[in-house]
């Protein structure tokens, strides 16, 4: 991967510090109920497959910090408990200059006929012949597998520059029902340009590749992800996505955002379960997984998510409850409660009620708007979530944070906000379409902390769970 990757060697495709990654070798003190947490320090790219009844996730983790990254494998039936198996891939030490002596880096697993393969990239830069290839293994059972060194692939020097320090990695495979043919995608240099490119390779049998032109349209990224939702195609990388009416392009990106969530969430990549297009991820700067989302379609090339509902199932025991009418513990409230709603006429000035609340939770809120009102939500005493409706935007901010994203809402109806605070992780989603989520300090503060300025604002629902 890039060099700030080389260096951590492990994480995500992100310029992450070899500092975070250190902040990994201590467990947090806190397991998450819906945080898978590896043995072995933290989650990397993820590359998850399903198959029969099971969500496998084959993910990156460096488990001594010695330039030696790992494909390591977890297993789960139900996307909240997960079993760890053996490690799928290790680099080859006997080889210390070989292709296979760096680190095992980002790929993927297909099946056909009964035999799984993985394509993943090799990654070394002692080899004097070129740090990247992409290479194979296969299994029949997912657990054992067994390299092909005589299948590994070097750039053509045609389409794709072939030079030591060369970008040649991430293949994603998918079937081309059309042209009856499997088709790769990765990130690779094109000779005469500057940055890397969505490559393409094509092949009858998983072995022999075929190498193409560029993915037309998509200037590159790392780490794609190319999926079908009814009549559109999607590519997702990194951190953006387009689309196309065509699997051969030209793809775009939508209007209103390139991103399924904030930049702290990196190489995502989600599988189809017969049902659902079912999204994992790992951070920026290491730790758990992500909470798996259901990534599905919205207008004009947009793509939404959601929570799975199997992880909002996890929280069944109601901490506070609006019906009940809890104690507003924040003196002077404007905030008052009428009927089984909780409202506030505000000005400019934020209007603040807070509320007891335990140190790990979830939220599900139902909101009311004006056009010109701003609602918050402070989680932790320290991180606030703000939803601006004339702005249409959505923002996180909290010590050395403050990021913002697109978010219209129809403010003619009731605004749903799910909050996780759990351990060192805060994901929110709006209206089941708009993810914003950030990584902070443990959440300690047992306080939840509404506000609102600039207009009406009605609480109509307000639950927060625990899931013991």
């Amino acid at each position: 991967m890039k060099t700030a990757k080389l260096m951590v060697a492990f994480a995500t495709l992100a310029l992450c510090s070899a500092s975070a990654v250190a902040q990994t070798d201590k467990m947090p003190e806190y397991r998450s109920p819906i945080h898978f947490m590896p043995a072995k320090r933290a989650v990397g790219d993820v590359m998850p497959f399903y198959w029969k009844g099971e969500y496998h996730v084959f993910h990156l983790t460096n488990p001594t910090g010695n330039n030696d990254v790992n494909w390591e494998h977890t297993v789960s039936k139900d996307l909240v408990t997960w079993k760890e198996l053996p490690p799928a891939l290790t680099p080859d030490k006997s080889a210390p200059t070989g292709p296979e002596g760096g680190c095992m880096f980002t790929g993927c697993v297909v099946e056909k006929d009964g035999v799984f393969h993985a394509w993943y990239t090799s990654w070394n830069p002692n080899n004097p012949a070129g740090r990247e290839y992409l290479s194979h293994a296969t299994s029949k059972d997912l657990i054992q597998w067994t390299k092909h060194p005589e299948h590994m692939i070097a750039p053509d020097g045609i389409h794709y520059a072939n030079h030591h320090d060369r970008d040649f990695r991430d293949p994603q495979i998918f079937w081309n029902e059309k042209a009856k043919e499997y088709w790769m995608h990765f990130n690779g240099n094109v000779p005469g340009k500057e940055g890397f490119r969505f490559g393409l390779m094509t092949s009858r049998d998983l072995v022999t590749w075929q190498q193409q032109n560029p993915v037309e349209g998509v200037p590159g990224d790392e780490c794609p992800d190319y999926f079908r939702i009814g009549d559109t195609h999607y590519i997702h990388s990194c951190k953006v996505y387009c689309y196309s009416d065509r699997l051969e392009g030209p793809y775009k990106y939508p209007e209103l955002t390139r991103e399924l969530d904030m930049p702290c969430i990196i190489a995502a990549k989600r599988c189809w379960d017969g049902k659902r297009h079912v999204w994992f991820g790992g951070w920026q700067t290491g730790g758990p997984m992500a909470i798996p989302r259901e990534v599905y379609a919205g207008p004009n090339g947009l793509l939404y998510m959601k929570p799975v509902a199997e992880v909002v199932n996890v929280f069944k025991h109601t901490n506070l409850d609006l019906a009940d009418k809890p104690e507003i513990t924040q003196s002077g409230s404007p905030w008052r409660y009428d009927g089984s709603v909780l409202r506030c006429s505000a000005g400019q000035e934020q209007a603040k009620a807070a509320f007891r609340v335990p140190e790990h939770y979830m939220v599900d809120c139902l909101v009311t708007l004006t056009p010109k009102s701003r609602f918050t939500m402070t989680i932790g005493g320290h991180h606030r979530l703000c939803l601006t409706p004339e702005n249409r935007q959505l923002s996180l901010i909290g010590p050395g944070l403050n990021r913002t994203r697109p978010c219209p809402v129809d403010i003619s109806k009731p605004v749903r906000i799910q909050v996780f605070a759990e351990g060192k992780l805060i994901e929110c989603f709006v209206n089941d379409q708009f993810a914003q989520t950030c990584t902070v300090g443990t959440v300690k503060e047992k306080q939840l902390e509404i506000g609102a300025e600039g207009g009406s604002v009605g609480i109509l629902k307000l639950l927060v769970k625990t899931s013991q």
